[in-house]
């Protein structure tokens, strides 16, 4: 099924569609899935996307100015330069699976129980954000910045790379791993030493 002027689409299936570079702005898309599609650079513009299922997509670079993403589910994804605070909300429930991230800015918004499970960040921005209960595990973390962000309950468990200061950030019963967890004490520039007589 391909996309033609319909404003709106419902429980609709897309697979291989190349939409990179077009004008989809203004329409509404609800329960649909997405498998294979390309979005690199499409005018996502005002438009809404509720309960769907995105697989194997290439969402780089889109322009996502006044749209909505809500309850939606990504799925070895890869989705780059978005910055999710230009939505028209908020408050997000978004859940990533072995997705690329890169660039992706998440400053200022509420996700509180997002899962982001076994995904690849890349120079990713997490800056005022709720992120309380969301679930992180087997991620890995590349130059990516958490500041001042409230990671209450959050699990990291099997992630890596993860630079979190838990001085800027709230991180009370959050979940991590050793010997990754380790890098929460480099804040506080202490020498870590064994036991061991002599060392």
């Amino acid at each position: 099924m391909g996309v033609t002027d319909s404003a709106e689409y419902a429980e609709a299936e897309f697979t291989d569609l190349d939409c990179s570079g077009q004008d989809l702005s203004s329409r509404e898309f609800h329960r649909c899935r997405f498998r294979s599609c390309d979005f690199s650079e499409a005018n996502l513009e005002r438009s809404r996307f509720e309960e769907c299922l995105f697989i194997g997509c290439n969402l780089s670079n889109p322009k996502i100015r006044g749209a909505r993403f809500e309850d939606d589910e990504f799925e070895d994804c890869k989705i780059a330069g978005i910055n999710f605070y230009s939505c028209d909300q908020k408050v997000f429930l978004l859940n990533f699976r072995a997705c690329k991230l890169v660039s992706c800015n998440f400053s200022d918004l509420a996700m509180k129980k997002s899962e982001f499970l076994d995904c690849e960040f890349r120079g990713c921005f997490f800056q005022n954000t709720f992120l309380e209960s969301c679930d992180f595990s087997r991620s890995s973390f590349e130059d990516t910045m958490f500041s001042n962000s409230n990671l209450q309950k959050a699990s990291f468990r099997g992630a890596q790379g993860y630079a979190i200061d838990p001085t800027g950030n709230r991180i009370q019963k959050a979940v991590f791993s050793l010997p990754e967890a380790l890098s929460l004490l480099e804040c506080f520039k202490i020498v870590l030493k064994d036991g061991t007589a002599g060392a």
